[in-house]
């Protein structure tokens, strides 16, 4: 992953997203995902890869999926999928508060509005990526307890969920390549 913008809350409570984390970001337009399986995340399981369009709607961002996460083209490695998963769900979210964002930035209530709209929105992503059943826990020998369902050929971890370091992580690597192109951009310009 890549290096934060700025240092991470030490505990992930509800605030996942904040105020300041929408500050320069650099999302000139805001584009609609037009790929298929918006919401098929387990449609690998049944043969079906919509990971490409996925990444490649991720990239027209600026946001590029880690190469450790790949085990081809379009193909994401199978303990990699949660945070796969999770980036793009989360980058959505993040969109969609941007443009909310953005139609009350003058609002002389914008502060206190915008506050609301982002603890729904924490509550909504802890809601629904957070692993609460430690499922990507990581034991001694350096497999997760999702895999040891896997390999038995059960249910593990079907919604992709993370946990909160992970979480936490993926946050952070996304706000810094929705930041980054301002860097670069203002670099050219020098």
């Amino acid at each position: 992953m890549a290096e934060p913008i700025e240092e991470s809350k030490s505990e992930l409570t509800t605030e996942v997203l904040t105020i300041s984390d929408f500050e320069d970001l650099n999302i000139p337009e805001l584009l609609p995902y037009e790929g298929e399986g918006k919401t098929s995340f387990k449609a690998e399981d049944k043969g079906v890869n919509y990971d490409e369009q996925k990444e490649e709607y991720l990239h027209s961002l600026g946001i590029d999926i880690p190469d450790t996460w790949k085990i081809g083209p379009g193909k994401i490695e199978t303990d990699s999928r949660a945070l796969f998963i999770t980036t793009f769900v989360v980058t959505g979210h993040i969109l969609a508060t941007e443009a909310m964002r953005r139609t009350m930035v003058d609002d002389p209530n914008y502060e206190t509005i915008f506050t609301e709209v982002l603890n729904d929105r924490n509550n909504q992503i802890l809601e629904h990526r957070l692993d609460k059943s430690g499922m990507r826990k990581m034991l001694p020998n350096k497999t997760r307890v999702e895999s040891y369902y896997e390999a038995l050929g059960l249910s593990s971890n079907p919604e992709k969920r993370v946990s909160r370091e992970e979480l936490r992580e993926v946050v952070k690597y996304i706000f810094f390549h929705l930041k980054k192109n301002q860097y670069a951009d203002s670099k050219k310009e020098e």
